[in-house]
């Protein structure tokens, strides 16, 4: 993969925001339709209607787009789950938190254009897993204090790690529910529900086993 070189600024004029949002748009709408590797600049610059020059002040190669695209991705799942998690209380049971937080992505991200093949793109490009990895941090910070209540003590650095392995399996089954059904299979979101829940029911107990020795 080439190396993704860094965006252009972000446009101040109301004009030139417009263009560059039509210009993610655009790629999103081809990555619901083809595989990444038939995406080039020139073609998404057709599909926008915009030309090649106008394209490049914005992005300087089509993976400085999928880079913003995945990065806005991660954001609005991160988005959903600590919206989720502020609305909700911290004495909630552990099984019914992991079940309405699966909802709250599911539900957030059924209509998003392109959800399959983009999940996909995160797979296979280390860079891109990296830019939607970048609201780790924010959704730890939300999970702690239900992690707390549940017995459940991490060092930032093992918070981290924990987000980063539950995204892994997340990401993964997302992606599997969406390739069984377009509108997200029932059985495959049933099985992350039980997942999460059982990640977390067996660290609340290793933790509080280690804690009475």
């Amino acid at each position: 993969m080439a190396q993704i070189e860094q965006a252009q600024r972000q446009p101040k004029q109301d004009r030139a925001k417009a263009t560059r949002q039509k210009i993610l748009d655009a790629t999103l709408h081809l990555l619901d339709e083809v595989t990444i590797d038939k995406i080039s600049t020139n073609v998404i610059a057709r599909r926008c209607g915009v030309n090649i020059a106008t394209l490049y002040k914005y992005f300087p190669n089509k993976y400085t787009i999928l880079h913003e695209l995945a990065s806005n991705f991660g954001r609005k799942q991160s988005d959903l789950i600590c919206g989720y998690l502020e609305n909700e209380s911290h004495d909630t049971p552990l099984e019914t938190v992991c079940s309405r937080l699966v909802d709250a992505v599911v539900d957030g991200t059924r209509d998003d254009l392109a959800l399959v093949q983009l999940q996909r793109s995160l797979i296979i490009f280390p860079e891109l897993l990296d830019a939607y990895r970048e609201t780790n941090r924010d959704i730890g910070n939300a999970m702690r204090p239900f992690l707390e209540a549940w017995g459940i003590i991490l060092s930032d650095k093992e918070m981290i790690l924990s987000m980063i392995c539950l995204g892994e399996a997340f990401g993964a089954l997302q992606d599997l529910a969406l390739s069984r059904n377009s509108n997200y299979d029932p059985g495959v979101i049933k099985e992350l529900k039980l997942l999460l829940t059982a990640y977390y029911q067996v660290r609340s107990y290793a933790d509080a086993t280690t804690q009475s020795k």
